[in-house]
């Protein structure tokens, strides 16, 4: 299978058309942003900078006909401190680039969580080893535990996470009634709960083994 991408040192992701291997936009991730730049010349490079990137969210959507499904549509979506968002979308149709996008897709989302993200996660994760309260994603992180709902804090000890495709939950080991579910495309930063639980989990499993 080919793929049409190369990445260089400014870590550049470049996205072929639909039907042709013309590259039609290129998005650049360095250290101070993120660059979008079209290959249409009437489309301006827009532009949006690290310190002003908050959350992100992703997933693909089904594109539907009358009778069956004839395509699929990745999609990124960046927002803004000001909560403006920035999409990133990868329209196939018919199974065309349907592979390729995929890839691409996965790509973004990792040049995302390694240039910006990874950082926010470290920052909840010292937030909690300080012993100070916070809110991720609609969770309330005690040193003790979370909770959400206002309902009673979940113990470390007794929490558990089982993770999908496109969701991930959150229970109650010795009351699987009590539980949260939180999606990737619709819930901003639902990667980096997931990914801060499961770390607060395991450290805390360590210590009491």
């Amino acid at each position: 299978m080919l793929i049409f991408m190369r990445m260089n040192a400014a870590n550049t992701i470049e996205i072929p058309g639909l039907i042709t291997q013309k590259i039609t936009q290129k998005l650049v991730f360095n250290t101070d942003g993120i660059t979008i730049q079209k290959a249409s010349p009437f489309a301006s490079s827009a532009f949006l900078p690290a310190a002003n990137i908050a959350a992100f969210r992703y997933g693909v959507s089904w594109i539907r006909g009358y009778r069956f499904v004839f395509g699929r549509q990745y999609f990124v979506e960046v927002q803004a401190d000001d909560r403006k968002i920035s999409r990133i979308k990868l329209g196939s149709y018919y199974g065309i680039r349907k592979e390729v996008y995929g890839k691409l897709w996965n790509d973004i989302i990792q040049q995302l969580w390694q240039n910006y993200f990874v950082n926010l996660f470290n920052y909840y994760h010292d937030l909690y080893k300080i012993h100070q309260t916070f809110e991720l994603c609609g969770i309330s992180f005690h040193f003790a535990g979370i909770c959400w709902d206002q309902q009673d804090i979940l113990p470390w000890h007794t929490i558990a996470i089982s993770s999908y495709s496109t969701y991930f939950m959150i229970y109650n080991c010795q009351n699987k009634k009590q539980c949260k579910s939180k999606n990737f495309a619709n819930d901003w930063n639902a990667v980096i709960l997931q990914v801060l639980l499961k770390e607060i989990v395991k450290e805390r499993n360590v210590m009491l083994s």
